[in-house]
């Protein structure tokens, strides 16, 4: 029996490891379900305490005048998420997807214990008091923390480690957003784990059961939860294209302000003052927009619903009457473009949250405001609900540069697998234009330097 362990183990083109008498490949397997299963009920968990956090605050706060102390909200939070960890994890754990890529590109893969716990607090107070990001980052780097280890508990080899880290970040993403697969294409895409049969099988594995323990506590409902069915018009598919290219140019501008914000808060070396700067920029956009306030997934689902006042209502600019379809496409256009700003704000300057909501957030007002204003000065038909849907896609997948994840994702958060065409059309577009204009860039930038070199060389 041993000899054929061995055996098996080698056609897997691994070393050998065996619980009892079963080939490690399987017991891999099993593992992966296990962890898939608790990254599962993680993300159920880490959903259950944001809404009970934002539950309390919004309550409390509206005892006192909600609109009053709207701009307060964002830099308590944060200024608590920065003093926890100072004094409580005792290391910046911002921008988790980063350091579970680090941790699999260095090969250090001993994660520590209290990692399976740190960040689901920390992206509580963050989200609870209003952070405009997402709870990705966060349960993605508890779900690697649990990979790893379980790893260490079992003695695994490295090559074993890695896998385990990857299917624990898988299941996370795949818990909060209840997609499988978009967890699968997370690790493939975004983190860039080895493709070998192994390691797809296990994160598959990892991935459905996280999907569906999520979706099970959660009593079998959606994050984006649709009354309205949406239904894709073919001869929408060239508006649906010029949407995508559109989302392109959108994703670089997203980028772009994100890269500035970042620029600002590493010049500022206070962890106190960095925390009071950028809690005060998301709080002046829940000022002007509340709408931006957390995750937002309420805010899609009433928008591609045609409950067009939860982009308005509580606004500065809401004069009580209500507005025209252009009006409210130009605030859907104002959210979108204040939206990279209070992402990075909430994630990059002493919050802890995740980038990937944002984005589906953003695409959404994007592509209703893309719709809106087509049809206003060109005169089309094109439905707005269903490009803001649509526009989701869009804009993930150039501003994370995951086109598959981006578009598994958008499907299965909203259960409308009929939409997979245009959906993924818009984020192939989308993706097309920004890896040709990041070349550009590079390309641009090179000629420059180049130039630069040249002009000094002649100097001397």
């Amino acid at each position: 029996m041993a000899e054929q362990v061995k055996n098996q183990a080698s056609e897997w083109g691994l070393p050998v490891w065996r619980v009892g008498v079963i080939p490690h490949p399987y017991s891999l397997f099993v593992i992966a379900a296990l962890l898939g299963a608790c990254a599962g009920f993680g993300a159920f968990l880490l959903k259950a305490m944001i809404g009970w956090a934002v539950d309390e605050v919004q309550s409390n706060a509206k005892d006192i005048h909600f609109h009053s102390v709207i701009f307060l909200l964002p830099v308590i939070g944060i200024m608590l998420t920065v003093a926890f960890q100072k004094f409580v994890v005792g290391r910046n754990i911002e921008h988790g997807t980063d350091h579970i890529r680090e941790t699999l590109i260095t090969r250090r893969y001993n994660i520590r214990p209290d990692m399976m716990l740190y960040p689901l607090i920390a992206s509580t107070l963050t989200l609870g008091f209003g952070g405009s990001a997402g709870s990705e980052g966060p349960i993605a780097t508890t779900g690697a923390a649990m990979g790893s280890n379980i790893g260490r508990l079992l003695r695994m080899p490295p090559n074993l480690m890695s896998i385990l880290i990857a299917c624990g970040a898988c299941a996370g993403i795949s818990g909060i957003f209840k997609a499988p697969m978009g967890g699968v294409l997370f690790a493939l895409e975004v983190l860039k784990a080895e493709m070998t049969t192994v390691s797809v099988v296990a994160l598959v594995i990892a991935g459905v059961v996280a999907g569906m323990t999520a979706y099970g506590f959660s009593g079998f409902t959606l994050d984006v939860p649709l009354t309205h069915p949406q239904y894709f018009d073919p001869s929408m598919s060239g508006w649906v294209i010029t949407l995508g290219i559109f989302c392109g140019f959108y994703s670089l501008y997203y980028s772009q302000v994100g890269k500035w914000l970042k620029l600002l808060f590493a010049k500022i070396h206070s962890v106190w003052l960095r925390g009071l700067v950028s809690g005060s920029i998301v709080g002046l956009s829940l000022l002007i927009f509340p709408a931006l306030y957390g995750e937002g997934y309420n805010v899609m689902a009433k928008l591609i619903d045609g409950h067009f006042d939860a982009v308005f209502q509580g606004s500065l600019i809401y004069d009580g009457s209500y507005p025209s379809l252009f009006t409210i496409a130009l605030i859907c256009g104002g959210i979108a473009l204040l939206k990279s700003a209070a992402c990075y704000s909430s994630n990059s300057g002493g919050g802890v949250a995740g980038d990937f909501a944002p984005t589906l957030f953003a695409g959404c007002m994007f592509g209703f405001f893309f719709a809106g204003i087509a049809n206003h000065f060109l005169g089309t038909a094109i439905p707005t609900e269903n490009f803001a849907l649509i526009g989701m896609a869009g804009a993930m997948a150039g501003i994370i540069k995951a086109p598959l994840m981006s578009l598994f994702i958008v499907i299965e958060a909203t259960g409308y697998y009929g939409m997979l065409f245009p959906v993924s059309l818009c984020a192939g577009a989308s993706y097309t234009v920004v890896i040709v204009m990041s070349h550009l860039f590079k390309v641009m930038s090179a000629r420059k330097s180049d130039a630069a070199v040249h002009s000094d060389n002649e100097t001397h």
